[in-house]
């Protein structure tokens, strides 16, 4: 009598959960991955960033209350924030790769990733070492907005407590 009761409570779960996995593709929202530029073009999005990334800049000048003899030392860490004109990292050569046998795709890929790896790290240093030189020309009570100011924002799935960037 129990395993008859558990065999329908099996097969009614199995039921459930069967029916939910062939709705869920149908519901699923997609990813910023595959189709993220249908949705919103790379230049569409870099545009908005940039937009975004300036209204902050205004927003943190403005607190800072910033002389005019710290004038310069604004303008170079602005222009040091800036992205880069032309992409830091170079995408993978998808059809060099292909021609490839395996273990040498490999090492190419290997290759391309320290590559990137390196150049991203420096321009991170370079952004690094302007905001270090910056804040040195700030007053102790600068420096203290500074820090409150541009503490790097948390995605809001990274925990409780952090606070995600407003729109």
């Amino acid at each position: 009598m129990k395993n008859v009761k558990l065999s329908r409570v099996a097969l009614a779960t199995l039921l459930a959960s069967s029916a939910w996995m062939a709705m869920a593709p149908a519901q699923a929202q997609p990813m910023m991955g595959g189709d993220y530029g249908m949705r919103e073009g790379a230049g569409a999005h870099h545009e908005r960033m940039g937009k975004y990334a300036e209204k902050r800049q205004a927003e943190l000048k403005a607190k800072l209350n910033l002389t005019a003899a710290q004038e310069p030392a604004w303008n170079s860490f602005v222009q040091a924030m800036k992205p880069p004109a032309k992409p830091v990292t170079q995408p993978l050569d998808r059809e060099a790769l292909a021609k490839l046998p395996t273990p040498e795709r490999i090492e190419k890929m290997n290759a391309q990733h320290e590559a990137n790896f390196t150049a991203m790290q420096t321009h991170m240093k370079q952004r690094g070492e302007a905001a270090k030189q910056f804040y040195a020309q700030l007053t102790p009570e600068q420096q203290k907005v500074f820090d409150a100011e541009t503490v790097p924002p948390a995605h809001p799935m990274m925990g409780p407590g952090r606070k995600a960037r407003p729109d």
